[in-house]
């Protein structure tokens, strides 16, 4: 009598949880939407929206004497380049360099009878101001430079009308921090200028595509008063030295040009997962789940009465357990546990039963070292169970794993992404 209560109880515990398993899995499915919202997108790698530029402008430089000369004249050729990132579409950076040359005019210093600065060679006479006794020449400076820079960008056209990457116009304000040096020494000091700078500027931006872009760049950085060498005196061994003079200078540039942004290109929409269910499915489920708990508590009161009786045969016949598992998942539920737990009962109650523990995958899905590791990992979980959960000693139970299998029965194969216990061979 044991026997047959046994052998119909795994059989019922079986069948009905590969249909919950079964029925479970077809009426679930996920709908993924973008999200509306313009002002969200999502994070990009490291690797995302690298930019390089170049641009060709021109530039004017603001020293001591340079008002004194004619506007058109103080305007001299300016090139830049730069490589840069973006973070948001609201935020990023850039380093580059810019400069050739700047023009301006050297006064005369009475008290040290000379012109300072980055003079000409051969002098080259610009004009004569002033009357009298405080007449004097203006002579032409020309310095050739290069200034390093780093800016943050801010595309305010994307912060406040939201992100949009096929916007045609967006305007950039940014900061940025520098070091200007001369790339020749002055003819007077025989000393080349540095000078840490600060910059602000705007970047107007027209698109192209998504791979170029049209920048219009205007600049305004700032320098010390001693970047042209106009305010160098000699101190008493002989020696020119910086004087004190006024504040600061600045060089005023704007460029026109041209960069390209490297893939991979923009943002993604942030998404809404949302996850369905057929209702009419899950009711006869529920249903079809309450049948299954009253039977299976049924078995049970069946299984502790026989379990207390004693055994008068010195063999028990015991069926094949099936344990099926998610697609790519080796977690036991708690339905496996109670079945499992009485398969337990049973070997506790035989020590000489042993079973024979395999573990399984859908050789349809996955790669091969994928389902040797997801079999490997379903046998362990079921033989664990057993042992350390239930207590089933381990000289009853034999493990092993098959890796991939093809559809073993009735063609589904989510009956290969199990575990299958029987007695041992």
């Amino acid at each position: 009598m044991l026997k047959k209560i046994f052998v119909v109880a795994l059989a019922c515990l079986c069948v009905g949880q590969a249909l919950h398993a079964q029925e479970t899995t077809d009426s679930v499915y996920t709908v993924e939407v973008k999200d509306a919202n313009k002002y969200k997108v999502e994070t990009n790698l490291f690797s995302s929206n690298w930019f390089f530029g170049l641009g060709v402008g021109g530039q004017m430089y603001f020293g001591d004497h340079d008002k004194q000369m004619k506007f058109l004249d103080r305007i001299t050729p300016n090139f830049e380049v730069y490589f840069g990132k973006w973070f948001t579409p609201g935020i990023g950076v850039r380093f580059g360099a810019n400069g050739y040359e700047i023009k301006g005019l050297s006064g005369y210093n009475r008290g040290l009878n000379k012109h300072y600065g980055f003079v000409k060679e051969p002098k080259k006479h610009y004009a004569w101001v002033g009357e009298g006794a405080n007449r004097y020449e203006l002579l032409e400076t020309s310095m050739k430079y290069i200034h390093a820079h780093g800016d943050v960008m801010f595309n305010v056209t994307q912060m406040i009308c939201g992100y949009n990457e096929t916007r045609f116009y967006s305007l950039i304000p940014y900061l940025g921090v520098g070091f200007a040096t001369s790339l020749e020494a002055s003819s007077v000091t025989g000393r080349n200028s540095h000078e840490v700078t600060g910059s602000i500027g705007i970047i107007n931006r027209f698109r192209i595509n998504s791979a170029w872009d049209i920048n219009l760049d205007i600049r305004g950085a700032y320098t010390g008063d001693h970047f042209d060498q106009e305010d160098f005196s000699i101190d008493a061994s002989g020696q020119y030295k910086p004087s004190s003079g006024r504040f600061g200078e600045g060089l005023l540039t704007a460029t026109l040009g041209v960069s390209y942004n490297f893939p991979k290109r923009g943002w993604d929409r942030s998404t809404i997962t949302t996850i369905r269910v057929n209702e009419n499915v899950l009711e006869g489920l529920r249903n079809r789940l309450g049948e299954a708990e009253r039977m299976n508590e049924d078995l049970r009161k069946q299984l502790e009465e026989a379990l207390n009786r004693p055994v008068t045969e010195a063999t028990v016949t015991t069926m094949p357990l099936l344990v099926t598992f998610p697609i790519n998942r080796w977690t036991l539920s708690n339905k496996d546990r109670v079945n499992l737990g009485f398969l337990a009962d049973a070997l506790k109650a035989n020590p000489k039963l042993v079973y024979s523990i395999s573990g399984y995958a859908d050789k349809g899905t996955g790669s091969v070292k994928r389902n040797i590791f997801l079999a490997r990992k379903r046998a362990e979980v079921v033989y664990d169970c057993l042992i350390k959960e239930f207590g089933v000693s381990e000289s009853q139970l034999t493990k092993d794993s098959f890796g991939g299998v093809a559809n073993m029965y009735y063609n589904d194969p989510r009956c290969s992404r199990s575990v299958l216990t029987k007695v041992a061979e």
